[in-house]
């Protein structure tokens, strides 16, 4: 069997089967909880640098704006006696693929599942990158 750890959010991670997609807000509801992905207990962060760019003006307020990030680095991934994969942020996917990194063990959260508030409260399946 293999491992699965969370290194995003601060939290475990939910799985849920049989829920039903609603169209007004994008998300998945109800179904039935089936899996608790464990938080690792630290997070994988993607390093990256901005400088300001120009400005745009809304509403007659100036809004500051920045280029797009250039990544430098990224946490490292723990070894495969730890978790054979790890779920990361979408922001972490792109450095490493930016990076020329291997992805091959990294996921992302994929169908998100809304409690009755609109609140996230887990997924329907992870996105392997």
């Amino acid at each position: 069997m293999k491992t699965v750890k969370s290194f995003v959010g601060g939290h475990s991670v939910m799985i849920f089967k049989d829920c039903v997609f609603d169209e007004k807000i994008r998300k998945y509801r109800g179904g039935t909880l089936v899996a608790e992905i464990p938080y690792s207990g630290r997070l994988l962060n993607a390093h990256f640098k901005q400088d300001d760019a120009e400005a745009i003006v809304y509403d007659g307020i100036e809004v500051p704006t920045r280029t797009p990030p250039i990544y430098t680095d990224v946490d490292e991934l723990p070894d495969n006696s730890e978790c054979d994969f790890c779920i990361v942020s979408a922001l972490y996917v792109a450095a490493c693929k930016e990076l020329g990194k291997d992805t091959s063990r990294l996921l992302t959260i994929g169908s998100p599942v809304a409690d009755d508030a609109g609140h996230v409260i887990g997924t329907t399946a992870l996105n392997r990158n």
